[in-house]
């Protein structure tokens, strides 16, 4: 079924106040803006935040340490903002204290949180301190890129090891749709700390050869299995489910 909405293909509902935290492959900060410009489209006031780090985009509206009276000129102007740290180099924003983090709960009717790292690359098994995913948190995203899939694990996963070890592969072996599954659907891998909040798949970058047919097998096994699965290019702005 093809949308033109990610929220949509997502089933998430813009009128419901949520927080809404992002994990997994590269894709994530694409994927949170996306969700961000489709919301404040519909009137929506919008946060935008990490508990570990994003790069800094000087262009976007900021509100440094989530500041209250800067986060709500710039939602009044811009109907969204920016609300983190700033490292002294000005290069990447990190996360807020966890007070700071709660507070923003009033003041917007979604938070979309950038809750683990990956480097850009597409693929990824969590490390013991990830991810980090607020406990006020409504719902979980797991993005991952389809260009892992017949790549190398060393060259398509973050901490190559760690995705190596949970599959039981060496690094050199080749991502397999069954391993995107199985990584997908365990809670030692990408529903690591879901808990019982929902949580939904997103499969990048099906623009590329191929990829496409890959995700859609990909996305109908995960629906059997009980997750949410949605797939298409952030390049674009067509999705699927």
């Amino acid at each position: 079924m093809q949308t033109f909405f990610l929220w949509n293909a997502l089933t998430i509902v813009p009128d419901r106040k949520q927080s809404i935290a992002v994990v997994g492959g590269g894709g994530k900060t694409s994927l949170i803006f996306r969700l961000c410009e489709e919301m404040v489209s519909t009137g929506k006031k919008v946060i935008v935040t990490t508990t570990t780090h994003m790069a800094y985009e000087p262009e976007r509206p900021f509100a440094e340490e989530g500041n209250a009276q800067q986060i709500q000129q710039n939602i009044e102007e811009y109907g969204y903002t920016v609300a983190a740290s700033l490292d002294q180099n000005k290069s990447k924003i990190g996360s807020l204290t966890e007070e700071a983090l709660v507070r923003l709960k009033g003041q917007a009717d979604c938070i979309l949180i950038e809750a683990d790292g990956a480097k850009r690359l597409p693929l990824k098994v969590p490390g013991e301190w990830e991810p980090v995913i607020p406990d006020f948190t409504d719902l979980v995203v797991g993005v991952i890129g389809m260009d892992a899939v017949g790549q190398m694990i060393r060259e398509s996963c973050h901490r190559p090891e760690r995705v190596a070890a949970f599959l039981n592969k060496e690094q050199t072996d080749p991502v397999t749709e069954a391993d995107v599954i199985r990584i997908a659907v365990s809670d030692k891998a990408l529903k690591k700390a879901v808990g019982r909040r929902p949580y939904k798949i997103f499969l990048n970058k099906t623009d590329l050869m191929g990829k496409y047919e890959s995700a859609e097998r990909i996305g109908k096994e995960l629906q059997e299995q009980g997750v949410h699965a949605a797939w298409g290019s952030l390049q674009g702005r067509e999705y699927y489910r």
